[in-house]
């Protein structure tokens, strides 16, 4: 398993008439992102593209009230948590609902996710949290329909390791 600390991103802000700043550059991870479409670098620093590229993504939570084939169990989410070094916190009122959290800033309010990424014969784990970038998100529909404009990236590792349990809870 290696941690990615850095990788190429283009960064799409849209503003309300339509119009839109694009940024690309190699950024690092732990950093906010706007919109970020992400792609990974060949040692050469070259980028890897691939037309094949599959991607899976699952809430970071437990859910012990629904289909356990769906959620992780309590087990693999502090095992993930340990080894993709994110917080989790049990809901104050549905107990045994535990979920991930971001606490660096109040709006990152919703779990993070998981991203399960297969390209060139390689897997990649990101795991990711979204927020509105003020608190008077959504000002349109077409804002809400995009969903969440900042992304902060906690880590993105190269051959993960990871359960075949996990891997399908992933890809459901």
């Amino acid at each position: 398993m290696k941690l990615i600390e850095k990788f190429y991103c283009i960064q799409t802000e849209i503003f309300g008439d339509g119009t839109e700043k694009i940024i690309q550059d190699i950024v690092s991870i732990k950093t906010e992102l706007i919109r970020p479409s992400i792609e990974f670098l060949n040692e050469d620093g070259t980028i890897i593209s691939s037309e094949k590229r599959k991607t899976y993504r699952k809430k970071l939570i437990v859910n012990p009230f629904v289909d356990s084939n769906e959620y992780f169990n309590i087990t693999e989410f502090l095992f993930l948590s340990r080894t993709y070094e994110f917080e989790i916190e049990e809901h104050a009122i549905h107990k045994g609902y535990f979920l991930s959290v971001l606490k660096m800033n109040s709006l990152y309010n919703t779990p993070g996710e998981i991203i399960l990424i297969e390209e060139e014969e390689r897997e990649y784990i990101l795991v990711e949290f979204n927020r509105w970038s003020s608190e008077n998100q959504p000002r349109s529909a077409a804002e809400d329909q995009l969903g969440e404009n900042i992304t902060y990236i906690i880590g993105i590792w190269q051959d993960p390791l990871l359960t075949d349990e996990i891997i399908e809870k992933i890809k459901k």
